[in-house]
């Protein structure tokens, strides 16, 4: 893909873990390295619902081996076909159904952090804020609850799953709000059809949630999106009024 860069989706889920996924890890990467991306991000949920299920037996490390399951089969695909596979989390508090992409994460993170997803957003955000990348995930996506404006980094101005009504007009009026806002696109890949709609444009490739949340922090990245063109003009212009 002709592009003058590396092109990633930032919102991908595994069938392996994700109740909601639909597509197995391997089959998600090969679907984007057939549609040409550069790599993936896998944001697989982890939610009170998914630990309802999973922590039958309270032991954290236990559910992370399940969590994990789908980053390490989209890793050992994406080692085998030259697509780089780069792990973040979805999360989802318990007061609302609102969902939160985070970057900058590794396993080790993950373990070290028991049971993060069951504080409220703020207080993730106040605990965490210096440490990870917090975006929101189709912020207004029918049935969602009111923007925590205070508790995000950013949000997708563009989710183009194209099952939901996401209502992606109101993300960017926010943004427009909040220019400080970092503002991100992404497939929300979990079923045939979902794949390879949206992502970022990175100036080099990254191997790890680190460098991904440096990318993106540094705002060393582009949107990519050819359902929403205007999106993309509009997010254009905002970058060259905050650069004046």
């Amino acid at each position: 893909m002709n592009m003058n860069g590396y092109l990633y989706d930032p919102h991908t889920h595994t069938a392996e873990t994700s109740k909601c996924g639909h597509l197995f890890a391997a089959d998600v990467v090969d679907r984007y390295v057939r549609n040409g991306f550069s790599g993936l991000v896998v944001t697989d949920h982890l939610h009170p619902e998914y630990l309802s299920r999973i922590d039958t037996e309270h032991n954290w490390d236990k559910v992370m081996d399940h969590y994990l399951s789908g980053y390490h089969a989209s890793k050992k695909r994406g080692d085998e076909v030259g697509l780089d596979v780069i792990l973040g989390a979805e999360f989802r508090f318990p007061e609302n159904d609102n969902d939160y992409l985070v970057y900058g994460i590794d396993e080790q993170w993950l373990r070290s952090n028991p049971y993060a997803c069951c504080m409220s957003a703020q207080e993730f955000y106040d605990k965490f804020h210096d440490q990870v990348l917090i975006i929101h995930a189709h912020p207004f996506r029918k049935g969602s609850a009111p923007v925590q404006e205070t508790a995000i980094h950013g949000a997708e101005i563009i989710n183009d799953n194209p099952r939901h009504e996401n209502n992606n007009d109101k993300a960017l009026a926010m943004c427009r709000r909040h220019p400080e806002y970092l503002r991100l696109a992404g497939s929300d890949t979990h079923r045939d059809g979902d794949e390879a709609r949206a992502g970022v444009i990175l100036p080099q490739r990254v191997k790890d949630s680190f460098a991904y949340k440096h990318m993106i922090e540094t705002r060393q990245f582009q949107l990519w999106c050819p359902e929403f063109p205007e999106f993309l003009a509009a997010d254009a212009e905002m970058r060259k009024e905050s650069e004046k």
